[in-house]
């Protein structure tokens, strides 16, 4: 009955979460090279066009799928109660394309939940930047700071160049910008069933 619960609260979370398992699984049964034609590559491009959302539910590796996925179910849900469905689909949406443009304005391609999961998550956190939910009792506000300091240094020092940095930050960008409009509409209401 919990799960039944839980899906109705939060049908898109539970939605992007059975898509992303779904194309992991083919991928991982069978060979990557099988999902290859939802990844976004620049120069597949305007033949692909659905690619600028399809990949972000395409990931090929454990630890990629378990990191986006963790932070689709444990704070996604959350954004989703707070928003609503409506709203919390669009903040997805948004951030994959986000995501996406970021990868063709540097002519490269990309796949994963990431810049979703930035959008989320920084949605969350600056929604609730002094409450401390995360270890050794520090406030919200740390995580996404760190994240985009992180991710800038990324970029500017070379680090891990094969991580999304852009898109991380496209997706973080789009989260406080809805949250920017839309925290006046979150539905506390939620919070107290």
């Amino acid at each position: 009955m919990v799960i039944i619960e839980k899906i109705k609260q939060t049908p898109i979370t539970c939605t992007f979460l059975l898509l992303s398992v779904l194309v992991f699984l083919v991928a991982r049964i069978t060979e990557p090279e099988n999902v290859r034609f939802l990844a976004l590559d620049y120069n597949e491009l305007p033949q692909r066009w659905y690619t600028v959302i399809s990949y972000g539910v395409v990931h090929v590796e454990w630890y990629h799928i378990l990191i986006n996925m963790v932070i689709l179910v444990f704070v996604g849900s959350w954004v989703e109660m707070l928003l609503g469905s409506k709203r919390y689909i669009i903040l997805v949406v948004t951030s994959i394309l986000a995501g996406g443009l970021s990868l063709i304005l540097r002519e490269t391609g990309g796949i994963g939940f990431s810049a979703a999961g930035a959008g989320i998550l920084f949605y969350y956190y600056f929604a609730f930047p002094w409450e401390r939910e995360l270890p050794l009792n520090l406030p919200n506000i740390v995580l996404p700071l760190a994240i985009m300091i992180l991710s800038v240094l990324a970029i500017v020092f070379g680090w891990l160049p094969s991580i999304g940095h852009y898109p991380h930050i496209a997706g973080a960008l789009t989260g406080v910008i809805f949250l920017m409009c839309f925290h006046k509409k979150h539905n506390l209401m939620a919070f107290n069933d």
